[in-house]
């Protein structure tokens, strides 16, 4: 398998680069509001900009492209750390609405008049009743307090729920805000003996995470490397210590190998490759832990302003920790990966 952009490919990526970029400069602003994030600027982007339907079927209303171009997408928007639903709404929710069949809500979302978020569950917390299901959990869901549809997703089982109770959390990622999410009622939608379709789809949205994450570590890279280059210490610009030299290159060393797991992954799920899984896994882990090792050492590398609240560079860490357990921890997928090719999980 190779890699290579296309025209089209490089024209998204341009296109979203440029519109988070003027969403950046009011970040601050967007995450004080009441849901977390700037309902204007997510039209445009997921609607008016198409963003939101680049990877859903013509025939439900999107562009017909596919997960390489949603990528794209998605690290521009980590670059941002653009506070959105993207992740659970459009990353998520739709992959598993698609593969599941329950495609009904698939063209709102996209367009982004309606908005998804996401509750992992037991299979135990689904119960048939007559022709349908009720679903009875509760846990925290990123964005819950802004959605219209909940997604319950159990290990063979997903249903489609729009009565909930959503209370706002305090949560340590500002760019992700949780909410607690209640439900005890009938399904509008579910399908059960699912398990393949669901893991599937919820690989599809860890690449997607991956990318986000690609993209965050690489700003976190530029910033840290455009700071080296203005302070002066000692008569000398920081980035000159040849200390400081080492712990940038391995930002860089770390990044382009996140870079090539997550466009691998992109490729290997656009293409129907047998491997994907394990490359979905790779993506995944390898992508929020140099996001972390990135936002730490923007940290530190900042000196005492990496350490204020003023700064962004808060922002990145929380981003990384709240990324961690949004899809899965990176443990999780390391051994996910280890059962896949066949290791076992505790020796490995």
């Amino acid at each position: 398998m190779q890699f290579a952009e296309t025209s089209e490919q490089t024209l998204v990526a341009e296109t979203a680069r440029g519109l988070f970029a003027d969403f950046a400069a009011t970040l601050r602003e967007t995450i004080a509001g009441a849901d977390g994030f700037d309902r204007a600027e997510w039209m445009r982007a997921v609607g008016e900009m198409g963003f939101g339907g680049i990877a859903v079927p013509e025939a439900l209303g999107g562009a017909g492209l596919g997960p390489v171009e949603l990528a794209l997408v998605a690290i521009e928007s980590g670059t941002a750390l653009w506070p959105s639903p993207f992740v659970p709404s459009i990353a998520t929710a739709i992959p598993l609405l698609i593969a599941t069949g329950l495609t009904e809500a698939v063209p709102a979302l996209a367009s982004g008049e309606r908005i998804a978020t996401i509750l992992f569950a037991g299979d135990a917390a689904f119960t048939r009743e007559g022709d349908g299901w009720r679903v009875q959990v509760e846990g925290l869901a990123p964005f819950g307090q802004a959605a219209d549809l909940l997604l319950v997703v159990g290990a063979t089982r997903l249903a489609v729920v729009s009565t909930f109770g959503a209370e706002p959390r305090l949560s340590l990622d500002l760019t992700r805000p949780l909410a607690a999410v209640s439900v005890d009622g009938m399904a509008d939608a579910a399908v059960a003996d699912a398990g393949p379709a669901i893991a599937d789809a919820l690989d599809r949205a860890r690449v997607m995470l991956a990318a986000e994450c690609l993209g965050a570590a690489e700003a976190a890279l530029a910033r840290t490397v455009d700071y080296a280059k203005q302070r002066v210490q000692f008569g000398r610009a920081i980035g000159s210590f040849q200390a400081l030299k080492h712990r940038m290159a391995d930002m860089m060393i770390a990044t382009e190998a996140a870079r090539s797991a997550v466009l691998y992954a992109a490729t290997a799920a656009a293409e129907g490759d047998a491997g994907f899984a394990e490359a979905a896994a790779i993506a995944h882990f390898t992508a929020i832990e140099t996001l972390q090792h990135c936002a730490r050492d923007q940290i530190q590398l900042h000196g005492g302003i990496g350490f204020t609240w003023e700064h962004d560079a808060h922002l990145f860490f929380r981003r990384a920790q709240g990324a961690a357990t949004l899809l899965g921890t990176p443990a999780a997928s390391r051994a996910r990966l280890a059962r896949l090719i066949g290791l076992d999980v505790e020796a490995a």
